[in-house]
């Protein structure tokens, strides 16, 4: 699965894992948009209908059945990143459907700290000086964020801070699994046990009306951008640059989701959370500044090796 080609071709994992993030930008937008037309187990069911039937589609090619196998000794690792995905990703729909979805997106930038340091922890990626200045700025700008910002605020940055920790985790566990399992097993058994979770959930709680026309087709698209192609492009991606690497390109997606919030939804954040977000972003930059040079840095001296004839 570790070919050449995945250690030699970095900017084909950059330009993966940045059409993932304009995918997941379009997802915020969609959940907050359909949220005033339908509860939010009757939501989650026909979002993960939809991704799943996408799923089924290449599932009936042979090829691609193949690729969904799981070697054994991986089964417990792959049934725990299950467990993470569920929760993480039903605190995410309920974060956004609770909040502006442009500040949901900057507080999730503190993932990229949580995977820096998972990173650096255990999968022995260096860590910068840059990036250490980078990381506290971005928490000044969070706190800067949350400050007098209310009890829903407060609230909506508890669970952003629970669903970035497990989403970090399984971003580390894939990177370390990836060499074993192909990227369309993650995708697709993800999906599938979120809509196996979501059935259970709307059987119980949800609403059995019929949505309107209008919500079904905002979510059929938003379910393909998130579930399928937001999910596969990412972990693909992941094939070809480091786990830390990949959550900085996600930098850019609270300026994606801030766009399309003031354009389509009509939102725009406070001044605090205005601000607080863009000194957010200054760390992030920062971070991302500090693993350019390293890997620049490994690469000079990787090439004077070469030239000495070691």
């Amino acid at each position: 699965m570790a070919s050449s080609e995945t250690r030699d071709n970095p900017i084909k994992g950059y330009c993966l894992i940045l059409l993932a993030n304009v995918c997941f930008s379009i997802v915020y937008l969609v959940i907050k948009d359909v949220k005033p037309r339908m509860q939010f187990e009757q939501f989650v069911f026909y979002w993960f209908l939809c991704g799943s039937v996408y799923y089924l589609v290449p599932m009936i090619k042979a090829e691609e059945i193949r690729m969904l196998r799981i070697p054994r000794h991986l089964v417990p690792v792959s049934v725990l990143m299950g467990v993470f995905e569920i929760v993480a990703t039903l605190l995410f729909f309920f974060t956004i459907r609770l909040m502006n979805p442009a500040v949901v997106s900057f507080y999730s930038n503190v993932s990229i700290v949580m995977t820096i340091a998972m990173g650096v922890a255990f999968l022995r990626e260096r860590f910068t000086r840059l990036e250490a200045i980078g990381g506290v700025i971005l928490g000044a700008g969070i706190i800067l964020m949350t400050y007098k910002g209310g009890q829903t605020l407060l609230l909506g940055f508890v669970l952003i801070m629970m669903f970035s920790l497990l989403f970090s985790i399984n971003t580390v566990l894939m990177k370390v699994t990836l060499k074993e399992i192909h990227p369309i097993a993650f995708s697709t058994y993800r999906t599938f046990i979120l809509f196996m979770v979501a059935t259970a959930l709307f059987l119980l709680k949800g609403h059995k009306t019929i949505p309107q026309l209008s919500a079904l087709v905002e979510i059929a698209i938003g379910s393909f951008l998130g579930p399928f192609a937001g999910v596969f492009l990412q972990v693909t991606g992941l094939q070809y640059v480091e786990a830390s690497k990949a959550s900085l390109i996600g930098a850019t997606r609270p300026l994606m989701v801030l766009a399309g919030c003031i354009v389509w939804l009509g939102q725009i954040p406070g001044i605090a959370q205005s601000i607080g977000g863009g000194i957010a972003l200054v760390g992030i930059e920062l971070m991302l500044w500090g693993k350019f040079r390293l890997s620049r840095h490994e690469t000079d001296t990787a090439n004077r090796g070469k030239g000495t004839g070691r």
